[in-house]
């Protein structure tokens, strides 16, 4: 018997895969949970998850897999401490039942038992479109941009990259999700409905990018669909994700998942330490001139990048150098990106087997 609380991609993948299973198993979507299940997101500091009644529904069942789809703690811009010690308790129950985690994510904040643990990196098993007709480059030709800068929704420190890279001649730049930059993007380079559909949006809530369009009768999130004409005319990408930037956190989109997937190098405002949390699942970063990415104040770290992409500029000499200097990197990364993409969800299947016949075990072996 499975109980899903959540309806996600891997909580399917899960239910079907244990739907006549004699075993009591639970699948929770942690997010889900959260936001359909509760108030978190409208509470104050120092009201409580209902932690009672998640751990009360857990024990009902032989095993909980946890799924952490982005972040334990939801809060948009700093970790409240309140919500961090209701999170932080939660945590400590959690570890005494039979729970196993599912991350895309991980916060030292708020650490999984690494031996319960499955950990990939979020955009491994999400459908990304590439055209045919996009170009894959690992030599250099002439481009008409440098880089693209391509931001969504509005965040405080996308807004301050936008304002110390934006102007310069090489970069193609969009910042559709801000409601002062919107009009003065680039557009000349997009795809029609994409375009239309992101500036039309109503920028009063979040600019979603989730929307779906069809590519080759099927239907792609926006974000999830690789820009052809703007990767045909620009060598490289800035990447800026949308979680909060916190030194203890390690989350990774499709807006990193994209220039892995094609081979391309890319410059990254995130939090710190990328390299070391994409490396432990294959990832070689270590020539994409990066050393920014381990600076911890996120001032210092932006001005480094800044910098970087100033010397790189429309130097044609630097941008071949780059070229050559990460090639074997960057081939080497985008077969990585292929293989977690083919074997993510079976990877998971295995795990869960594993342990489900070690918990039956342990069960019946104490009887």
């Amino acid at each position: 018997m499975i109980k899903c609380i959540g309806a996600d991609n891997n909580e399917t993948v899960v239910y079907n895969h244990y739907e006549n299973s004699p075993e009591k198993i639970l699948v929770l979507n942690w997010e889900r949970w959260l936001w359909f299940s509760t108030n978190w997101y409208k509470l104050d500091e120092e009201t409580n998850i209902p932690i009672d009644e998640l751990i009360v529904e857990i024990k009902k069942h032989d095993i909980c897999f946890f799924l952490i789809s982005e972040l334990i703690d939801m809060t948009s811009d700093y970790v409240q401490p309140g919500r961090k010690k209701v999170l932080q308790n939660l945590m400590t129950e959690l570890n005494k039942l039979n729970v196993f985690y599912i991350t895309m994510s991980e916060d030292t904040h708020y650490p999984t038992n690494e031996s319960r643990t499955f950990n990939f990196p979020w955009f491994a098993d999400k459908w990304m479109y590439t055209s045919k007709d996009t170009t894959i480059d690992f030599d250099y030709r002439p481009k008409d941009f440098t880089f693209n800068m391509l931001l969504g929704s509005e965040r405080p420190h996308r807004t301050l990259m936008h304002l110390m890279i934006d102007k310069e001649s090489y970069v193609y730049s969009t910042y559709i999700g801000h409601p002062n930059f919107r009009q003065k993007s680039a557009g000349h380079l997009e795809d029609g409905d994409i375009w239309n559909n992101l500036t039309n949006q109503d920028l009063s809530t979040k600019l979603n990018t989730m929307e779906k369009i069809k590519r080759e009768d099927q239907n792609y999130c926006i974000s999830h669909i690789t820009p052809e004409s703007i990767y045909n005319n620009s060598h490289f990408d800035i990447v800026a994700e949308s979680q909060p930037l916190r030194d203890s956190l390690n989350f990774t989109t499709e807006k990193t998942g994209k220039p892995l997937s094609t081979g391309r190098f890319f410059i990254w405002y995130n939090s710190p330490h990328k390299v070391e949390y994409l490396k432990k699942f294959g990832f070689e970063l270590q020539d994409y001139l990066c050393e920014y990415d381990s600076i911890i104040d996120d001032n210092k770290r932006l001005e480094a990048i800044s910098e970087l992409i100033k010397e790189i500029g429309d130097n044609e000499n630097y941008i071949k150098k780059i070229y050559e200097d990460t090639k074997e990197a960057r081939i080497h990364n985008q077969e990585v990106f292929k293989k977690l993409s083919n074997t993510t969800k079976s990877n998971i299947l295995i795990w869960t087997d594993k342990q489900i016949i070690d918990i039956i075990g342990e069960k019946y072996g104490q009887r």
